[in-house]
């Protein structure tokens, strides 16, 4: 008889486990992402929302939810990244939420990101014309329309995160400065804070000259390669001025955590870094597509610890 390597019988063991617990109710009987759409009043756009719960997630607990942005293209490898992190109780079980639009078109997503996004009406920095500033009106259907569906629908505790990447990012710190109260936990990858002459710079210094403390958790990242990007950008040196000057505020309650990574990248990574395999001169080539490397991603999800 060929004997069943003892990885797989555990495997198979704990399935078991989980769907008699399922059956008798203490489990939800799936860990599979759920997909809904949302109509927002407020923005005047539909949402693909994409809902993912935590392994073993039982019907008697709430959860934390992390709330995701750039769903399209980014919340298929965060589910199961988190999964496995999960399995090794490397980060809390929490609620994946990814907000997304019902298009495979890559210019529509593009041209919505762009959109929602950004925090105000300027020509569009990219040359693509895409509509910008509506980064109040998004603040707002997450805070009124989505929040209440998520904690109406799923084992949602009052507790939320926020992940962006990008122009993500830039919301994240849009919201940081503007409703810090909306999550307790903010990660913020490469933001775009070179976007409208600094936009964000001055949102932090309006924001400092009337609070005397901003309670949050903060984690930023950029890679190194991407000061290669050019001084119009300088997304490295933002991210240092930014950081500086959250720190020197000395806000009691806030937490800031900033790394630099070497010899990453985001908006223009080669192939072959992602793939860690070689590839041709032509396949690596930069893409112009969001990429971003695993270890990037493991990091940003330890770092709500």
């Amino acid at each position: 008889m060929r004997r069943i390597h003892p990885i797989l019988m555990l495997t198979i063991l704990l399935l078991t486990v989980y769907y008699a617990k399922a059956q008798q109710g203490k489990f939800f009987p799936s860990v599979m992402t759920e997909t809904k759409y949302l109509s927002s009043s407020i923005v005047g756009d539909e949402f693909e929302i994409s809902v993912s719960l935590p392994l073993f997630a039982r019907r008697d607990t709430t959860y934390p939810v992390l709330y995701v942005t750039d769903a399209n293209i980014d919340f298929a490898m965060t589910t199961q990244i988190a999964s496995m992190l999960q399995l090794g109780n490397e980060v809390p079980r929490v609620i994946l939420v990814g907000i997304g639009y019902r298009t495979d078109s890559l210019s529509k997503w593009l041209a919505l990101r762009s959109k929602h996004l950004t925090p105000t009406a300027i020509p569009d920095p990219t040359g693509n014309k895409w509509s910008t500033g509506g980064a109040s009106l998004f603040l707002r259907f997450i805070r009124e329309e989505l929040m209440p569906f998520i904690r109406a629908n799923y084992p949602a505790s009052q507790s939320s995160a926020y992940l962006g990447y990008s122009y993500g990012g830039l919301f994240g710190l849009y919201v940081l400065f503007h409703h810090p109260e909306t999550f307790e936990r903010y990660i913020i990858g490469s933001p775009s804070i070179w976007f409208d002459s600094t936009v964000t710079l001055r949102y932090e210094e309006q924001y400092a000259s009337t609070h005397s403390d901003l309670p949050a958790r903060v984690f930023m990242s950029a890679g190194q390669l991407e000061e290669k990007l050019g001084v119009k950008y300088n997304m490295v040196g933002n991210l240092r001025i930014l950081a500086d000057r959250l720190l020197k505020r000395r806000y009691p309650t806030f937490r800031l955590d900033t790394v630099v990574i070497d010899a990453e990248t985001l908006d223009l990574t080669p192939l072959d870094r992602q793939l860690e395999k070689p590839v041709s001169s032509r396949e690596g080539e930069l893409a112009w597509i969001q990429t971003r490397s695993v270890r990037r991603t493991i990091d940003n999800l330890r770092s709500m610890l």
